[in-house]
């Protein structure tokens, strides 16, 4: 008998009743440093997410103009591969303009970068009060050669094809133009942006 009450005396003595502050979970030191090396705390809240990529303030200002999508096909080792290529213009029609050449998955893809990229190309064109350009030029982007000829007010904007809405773009409401050489749209916008360079601001 006295050894069974030994017994249960020694280990009444060794577990300890539950104490539920002690159980409670220690938060970490925010000055300290914790397991990731850094001396923030995993549990501190994150700042916001902010958007790095540069916005220009005019972009709703800008109007789009899709010159041409094409569908383009690369053999690859397993098979044939289907992209879409767009040649988009934009401009606010104040002397603003830019194109953009870009290629996607699908049509929608395709736009879309090529009409962001068009916004990063921004080039300023002079324009006349008779909304004509200053002087004529004749510019050459390989097999393509276009002429530029300014004109007095009334006359109109005596052009054609693709260069046409180019020019609408800008904001030129008087002159006249031809090209010559090959009919090739990513030629001719090629040409064409090289002559408006040469009236850029």
């Amino acid at each position: 008998m006295q050894d069974n009450k030994i017994s249960n005396s020694n280990t009444s003595s060794q577990t300890a009743p539950f104490d539920p502050n002690r159980a409670r979970f220690k938060r970490p030191d925010r000055n300290s440093k914790s397991r990731f090396g850094d001396s923030k705390s995993p549990f501190a809240k994150k700042k916001p997410r902010t958007d790095k990529r540069s916005r220009d303030e005019d972009s709703d200002a800008f109007e789009t103009q899709v010159l041409q999508v094409r569908r383009i096909t690369r053999v690859v080792k397993g098979g044939k591969r289907m992209r879409f290529s767009a040649l988009v213009v934009v401009g606010d029609k104040l002397g603003k303009v830019g194109y953009g050449l870009e290629k996607g998955l699908d049509y929608q893809e395709s736009v879309s970068k090529a009409t962001r990229k068009a916004k990063e190309n921004i080039i300023n064109v002079s324009i006349t009060k008779d909304g004509s350009l200053k002087f004529p030029i004749i510019s050459e982007y390989k097999s393509s050669t276009l002429m530029l000829k300014p004109a007095y007010a009334g006359t109109g904007l005596i052009s054609g094809g693709f260069i046409r809405p180019v020019l609408e773009l800008v904001g030129v409401k008087n002159i006249y133009t031809k090209i010559l050489g090959t009919n090739n749209k990513i030629t001719g916008v090629k040409a064409m942006f090289k002559a408006l360079q040469s009236y850029s601001k």
